[in-house]
């Protein structure tokens, strides 16, 4: 320990000074990217809008899909799912394989009329009498990484999204 300039009786440890700083600048760059994080929607849901919550449209305008980028497993979300212009009164959702393998559906709103499954992926068949429709799909995501699902809809347009599952 040494005295400052002989001045005053103070004990001073430049060391451990310099060590604290260090710990504290540090500190500041952990908590800043947690704010960044948050903000972005890696913590959960919310975030800012656009960055986490997604809106897409197939290019003939007759879907539009709402969903989380990032996902947590094991729990429940939404994936928001509006037909417009319908041309027919059982409209038809398509699914490819890596939703029917990754994603466990809770709950359909409204329900369909009838679901088949096959070796490329599952297809839901609706009851409507609009011209548009709103499909809300609760799903679980079941294993941690990138989900690529391909959706067609009653149109055979299609809409390619990706979803991230944290742990």
């Amino acid at each position: 320990m040494k005295k400052h300039n002989g001045e005053l009786e103070i004990d001073e440890d430049l060391k451990l000074e310099h060590r604290t700083w260090t710990v504290q600048r540090v500190s500041w760059g952990v908590m800043l990217l947690l704010v960044l994080a948050a903000l972005l929607g890696f913590t959960g849901r919310g975030g800012l809008p656009g960055i986490s919550t997604i809106k897409e449209t197939s290019a003939s305008q007759t879907i539009e899909l709402e969903y989380q980028r990032f996902l947590r497993s094991e729990t429940v979300d939404e994936l928001s799912v509006k037909l417009k212009d319908l041309k027919t009164t059982a409209p038809t959702l398509y699914f490819s394989k890596d939703f029917v393998e990754r994603m466990q559906v809770e709950q359909i709103v409204p329900e369909p009329e009838k679901v088949e499954t096959g070796p490329d992926g599952i297809t839901y068949t609706f009851s409507t009498t609009q011209a548009e429709s709103h499909i809300v799909f609760y799903t679980k995501p079941l294993e941690i990484g990138n989900l690529q699902v391909t959706m067609r809809g009653p149109d055979n347009s299609t809409i390619n999204f990706s979803q991230f599952v944290y742990p």
